[in-house]
């Protein structure tokens, strides 16, 4: 029985039968992988292994097919504290990767990269500014990354003090004479954004409207849960 180990997180759990789980991580090496964990509901076997979210877990796990097995899930690390606000950005993160990661495929630098936002969203004063920048790394990693740096039909360079439109997975131009106000963003907020300044109050805002319009073509219509969680918290 060939047997696989890899540092993970569960980003996502359902039950499975009446004892089990199936348990979605986020592998270093092998991106989201589904797992059925045989007495995973049990409150035992879940406080022995501290099998948690936002806990960083040495998963060994064995089978084929899209369905593995859990071998054990083990803790490495204490599990990172979050709570009210930071707690939901967490769980929103973990939704976005359980949508949009396509099964073991390997992330390069994402799941680092995962790590230490979780640990920033902790830490730092405004954690809006660690999920910003997740949000953009996960696009590039996708491979719908845009060019901030020039206009995309004329390939003339983004200036401040002109204002520029968003066009989905294509990236910015001279805004036009009628267009919608929601799309129309302004050139130095989108300076700042491509070189991952984001400490105006103003950019931070445009690089929330620019990442959930980016975001929304791949998420489709279904709404994500962690949103609607948090609006029902507030």
């Amino acid at each position: 029985m060939s047997i696989e180990c890899h540092n993970a997180f569960i980003l996502h759990r359902r039950p499975y039968g009446e004892t089990s789980q199936i348990v979605d991580l986020f592998c270093q090496d092998v991106g989201k992988v589904s797992l059925v964990f045989k007495g995973g509901r049990s409150s035992t076997r879940m406080k022995r292994g501290m099998a948690q979210p936002f806990t960083l877990l040495l998963a060994s796990y064995f089978g084929r097919g899209s369905l593995k097995t859990v071998k054990s899930l083990e803790a490495q690390t204490q599990v990172v504290p979050l709570h009210g606000q930071r707690l939901y950005i967490a769980m929103y993160i973990n939704e976005l990767l359980y949508r949009l990661l396509q099964a073991e495929t390997a992330c390069d630098g994402l799941f680092e990269c995962y790590q230490k936002t979780l640990i920033s969203i902790a830490r730092d004063q405004d954690p809006q500014k660690s999920l910003r920048l997740f949000e953009l790394t996960l696009l590039e990693t996708l491979g719908y990354g845009i060019n901030f740096d020039r206009d995309v039909y004329s390939d003339q360079v983004i200036e401040s003090g002109f204002e520029y439109q968003y066009k989905q997975q294509l990236g910015f131009f001279a805004k036009q004479a009628i267009c919608n106000p929601k799309q129309v963003y302004d050139g130095q907020d989108i300076i700042n954004l491509s070189q991952r300044e984001l400490d105006s109050e103003a950019t931070l805002k445009m690089a929330k409207r620019f990442c959930r319009q980016a975001l929304a073509e791949l998420l489709g219509d279904k709404p994500l849960h962690s949103r609607t969680l948090f609006a029902a918290g507030k």
